[in-house]
């Protein structure tokens, strides 16, 4: 069977050394407990100078900054501000927004006065000059970013220079082994790394755009920048399991694959974003896995002029999503920097670092709700090559999200139906208007069983074996920009017991037959009851009762000269008891 194979999209070079010697250290990575500021509003009616049990619940009873001069002025607007250990934030903030008496909950953002000008020298020395283009600096007033995870699926990641301290465990999905480290002939993993996270303002090397951003290393390709579909998929679903909020493929080839288009669905199901490189070959034609729905296609503007102009060998179509410059500055695996790297290779990781930026301002956002962020911020050119134009990350800040839940009328199969094995779980009145539906799970008893995120069906499968009796199922839905719903409860019998059979009166084996054989038989069935008793001769029904007493009569005149006999009771679920199989032969 022959594999499919995805070249990197990468444009090459022309690069001069900025740094020869390469980079200071990064500054030390924010250890996990540090505090971080988190600020919470209640609602009416609910005392901003009590304790809050959730925070007991939570072990930080002690996380409140009651000793602030200003908390009584914002208990005045019924808000508090904690102090939560970095470790903690997003299970915190989670927790918080269950809390029947909380507003809101949010991290307490450190704003600065200006736009922020780091003094990196390849920033400083006009080098990056692609950051301007996106307006990241201005974005940088908001938000320089948090400890995001961005999986990068490439040639590996060389943790030096500005990326020392912000590479996590990754994988090696080559040469199947837990070092990720870049081997590329040329180190495109690396440089796409820095340009997403590298840590700016250290005085050294370069500015990513989300500087305090991680990164987990995924290597997918080879040296030469090549890998088979299967293991970048793998290398995607590794990604979404290790936590990553961002997938970075910046990589590409023609021709559909379902392998991969599973992986980005699982990806998307998981509420990831998945960024993919549009391509270099100045093409209309659809480069995968960027071509993929929900995937956010990146094609690349040319540096040399202003606007939304595209770059010579970019690819493009109503396919691309939004463009960001092609020629950039980036870090090599021994830790120096080069400018004039060409490619949408490099497009790509600027923009999931603004989707990195976004998901640090918006921590509850999606996948989705980033990918919608990142598209309305686009600004369009004269030349209509892509969908929306170049990225502007401090727009792309500034946007809400859909917060309409779906609906769900109620789950099929009907109240009381009695099922067995693997049920289709099928929802009826499935709506959403906003997002669109991402996934329904089925709940038995309370508890998860299963999921779809395959539409537009979107029907789950319910495994009940080794269960009897009722139970209770409910759907879950959630929409791409994690909004949930639900249906009402159902009740279904479950019978996945054998009926009991007996045959009581039958000629016996191997006996000559002639004229009618009468054969009488017990059978019962705990759940739901027997449906009926059946007859096979050689495989074929011959004779069917549906009522006890269980009596059926077969005509040996219309059989062969010998011919095999078997005795099947079902039950209500269908579920069967079989008899022994007897030969006879027509006398």
């Amino acid at each position: 069977m022959n594999r499919s194979v995805r070249r990197l999209t990468v444009g090459i070079i022309s690069s001069a050394l900025i740094t020869a010697a390469g980079a200071a250290g990064s500054a030390p990575a924010t250890a996990a407990d540090t505090p971080v500021r988190v600020m919470i509003g209640l609602k009416p009616g609910y005392d901003a100078k009590a304790g809050l049990p959730t925070l007991d619940a939570l072990g930080l009873r002690n996380a409140e900054a009651s000793g602030r001069s200003h908390s009584a002025l914002l208990s005045a607007l019924g808000a508090k501000t904690l102090s939560v250990p970095q470790s903690r934030v997003n299970s915190t903030l989670a927790s918080l927004r269950q809390d029947p008496s909380v507003a809101y909950a949010e991290l307490d953002v450190k704003r600065k006065t200006s736009v922020v000008a780091p003094n990196d020298p390849a920033y400083t020395q006009g080098y990056q000059a692609e950051l301007g283009r996106l307006n990241v600096p201005a974005a940088w007033a908001t938000t320089t970013g948090s400890d995001v995870t961005v999986a990068v699926v490439d040639t590996g990641v060389a943790p030096v220079g500005d990326l020392a301290g912000k590479v996590l465990p990754g994988y090696d999905f080559f040469n199947y082994d837990s070092d990720p480290t870049d081997d590329g002939v040329f180190p495109h993993g690396t440089v796409v790394s820095s340009l997403i996270a590298a840590t700016a303002d250290n005085g050294a090397g370069m500015a990513g755009v989300c500087w305090q951003c991680k990164i987990l290393p995924v290597k997918a390709l080879d040296r030469n920048g090549d890998g088979f579909d299967s293991d970048i998929a793998q290398g995607i679903i590794y990604a979404v399991q290790h936590n990553a909020k961002i997938v970075n493929l910046s990589l590409g080839g023609y021709g559909y694959s379902k392998t991969l288009a599973n992986a980005v669905a699982y990806a998307n199901a998981k509420g990831v974003l998945v960024v993919a490189a549009a391509g270099n070959e100045n093409t209309s034609q659809k480069s995968y896995p960027a071509a993929l729905p929900d995937v956010l296609a990146v094609g690349g503007t040319d540096t040399s002029k202003s606007g939304d102009y595209k770059v010579s060998f970019s690819n493009y179509g109503s396919w691309v999503d939004v463009s960001a410059p092609a020629v950039t500055a980036g870090m090599y695996s021994d830790g120096s920097y080069h400018y004039g790297l060409e490619g949408t290779s490099f497009s790509t990781p600027l923009v999931s670092g603004v989707a990195a930026l976004v998901q640090s301002a918006h921590p509850e956002y999606s996948g989705w709700s980033l990918w919608s962020s990142i598209i309305r911020s686009g600004r369009k050119g004269s030349r209509n090559w892509n969908s929306y134009g170049i990225v502007d990350a401090a727009k792309a800040l500034t946007f809400g999200t859909d917060a309409t839940p779906p609906t769900v009328s109620r789950a099929l199969p009907a109240q009381n139906t009695v099922v067995r094995g693997t049920v289709t779980i099928t929802p009826y009145g499935l709506k959403d208007a906003g997002s669109g539906v991402r996934l329904v799970e089925v709940q038995r008893n309370g508890a998860f069983a299963g999921w779809s995120y395959t539409g537009p069906a979107f029907a789950p499968k319910l495994n009940t074996a080794g269960l009897n009796g009722p139970i209770s199922i409910r759907l879950k839905v959630t929409d791409k920009a994690g909004n949930v719903g639900y249906s009402g409860y159902r009740q279904l019998i479950v019978d996945n017991s054998k009926p009991k059979l007996t045959v009581t009166s039958w000629p016996r084996n191997k006996a000559k037959v002639r004229g009618t054989i009468t054969i009488k038989a017990t059978a019962s069935d705990a759940t739901t009851g027997i449906a009926k008793v059946v007859v096979f001769v050689n495989g074929k029904v011959v004779a069917t009762d549906t009522r006890s007493p269980w009596t059926l009569g077969v005509n040996s005149a219309k059989q062969p000269k010998s011919f095999k006999l078997q005795v099947v009771a079902y039950d209500k679920a269908g579920n069967a008891a079989y008899s022994a199989t007897r030969t006879y032969t027509r006398s």
